[in-house]
């Protein structure tokens, strides 16, 4: 799941203890949930979440599945607003993580908040193998932050199509794999030009990167654990959804929220910011 975002800048090289490698979040969860918290990044907050519940559009008595939920951020969002506007409360949301230990986080929240959300254990990839989730079944799925965490993508595809109602939308949130692309991408300040610039090293070629979760511990001798991610080009997402018969119908290119504080780039560094988007949001739909 693609939570790297959160993380603090990597220290330099020291004699750390080896990082223990894991794909499933499952041993950062209690440490990305702390990071976390109830209602998310303030990236989640301010950016993502409300334009998630932009291009879902819901209408009342529709179903949504949130795909590698976490500790279930968006289906808390989505219930809330709902909530606050009963035109668009769903009959049923559902979270599914392969994290046990992000799960039991979103349960545990559950039965304080009792919000009426449901949390599945399982793999976003062998989804129509879960008993729990029935064919043609959601008006909506989500995979908010994430995809760039999971490999392959086409189960993960067929899948979502496969518990999608007839026109149903999938809606998928990432870092934009054309500007945020781990270790090829870096912002540079050009001082001839007074000009904040954008430097991308590789693109087209598919990548996978161990990200330290715990930098600051592990440059201390303690314990490391590393997550993947996995960069793609737009291709790889468009081709593959198309192939798992989900078509576009719609992308966003969402830009950070945040301001610079007054000094002598603030004007020249929140136009790269508006100019460069942050992250990619695509939404398909089953035919």
């Amino acid at each position: 799941m693609d939570r790297h975002k959160h993380k603090p800048r990597h220290p330099p090289q020291s004699s750390p203890v080896p990082a223990k490698k894991t794909t499933d979040w499952g041993n950062v969860a209690d440490w990305y949930d702390r990071l976390v918290g109830d209602e998310g990044s303030e990236y989640q907050r301010h950016v993502v979440n409300p334009g998630v519940l932009r291009m879902l559009d819901l209408q009342a008595g529709q179903s949504i599945l949130d795909l590698a939920c976490g500790q279930g951020v968006l289906c808390r969002w989505l219930a809330a607003e709902a909530a606050r506007n009963p035109g668009q409360t769903p009959t049923q949301i559902v979270g599914i993580d392969a994290a046990p230990g992000l799960i039991e986080a979103a349960r545990r929240r559950e039965q304080t908040d009792r919000l009426g959300i449901t949390y599945l254990l399982g793999d976003a990839r062998e989804l129509p193998k879960n008993p729990d989730l029935k064919e043609s079944s959601f008006d909506a799925i989500t995979c908010i932050l994430a995809i760039q965490n999971m490999t392959p993508l086409t189960p993960i595809w067929q899948g979502a199509k496969h518990l999608l109602k007839p026109h149903g939308r999938l809606i998928v949130v990432m870092m934009h794999p054309c500007f945020r692309i781990p270790r090829q991408s870096t912002w540079h300040w050009d001082p001839a030009k007074n000009q904040q610039l954008r430097l991308i090293s590789s693109y087209l070629t598919s990548s996978k990167t161990e990200i330290e979760m715990r930098p600051g511990q592990l440059a201390h001798g303690g314990p490391g654990e590393q997550t993947t991610t996995f960069h793609r080009p737009l291709q790889a997402y468009i081709n593959t959804l198309g192939s798992a018969g989900l078509l576009i119908d719609h992308i966003e290119e969402w830009t950070s929220h945040k301001k610079n504080e007054p000094g002598p780039r603030k004007d020249e560094l929140e136009r790269s910011r508006r100019e460069i988007p942050m992250f990619l949001a695509i939404r398909a739909r089953r035919a």
